[in-house]
């Protein structure tokens, strides 16, 4: 037995994937925006919670690397140092940077970004006149999509 999907189901796939990337790449400006923004508060937020953790929890400096908050000498003179942050309880999360969209990447030997791949499939399942594809060939596309 063998497994057909339709072709007209997988043009609309690829064809929504292709909105996504085109939306995605729209508002990278605004989110990128907002992310700086975003890390401007999150430094002043985690400068203030480690000068407070680290006044009231002194007795936790350590030189060990299991130590909450650990000193380290590094060779060229300087001190640091280093929080076990998973230890420590309420420090602030980190905001996630936005992935850049539709950026060049390696598909086997070929270095393309996702939607010139896409709109090739598409190109070559819009000249095709049959009716449905295999589902081997729907599985590689769906890994792009």
């Amino acid at each position: 037995m063998s497994v057909k999907i339709p072709v007209a189901s997988l043009i609309a796939d690829i064809e929504a994937s292709i909105a996504k990337i085109d939306e995605a790449v729209a508002n990278y400006a605004t989110e990128r925006k907002q992310y700086e923004a975003e890390m401007i508060s999150y430094k002043e937020t985690v400068a203030k919670f480690v000068s407070d953790f680290i006044s009231k929890n002194a007795s936790n400096i350590g030189y060990d690397y299991d130590s909450q908050i650990r000193i380290n000498h590094a060779y060229n003179g300087k001190v640091e140092l280093i929080l076990d942050k998973d230890s420590i309880e309420g420090f602030p999360d980190k905001p996630e940077e936005p992935q850049k969209p539709n950026q060049k990447e390696w598909f086997g030997r070929e270095h393309q970004t996702r939607k010139q791949i896409l709109e090739r499939n598409l190109k070559v399942l819009r000249m095709t006149t049959q009716e449905e594809v295999s589902a081997s060939s729907y599985s590689s596309v769906m890994e792009l999509i």
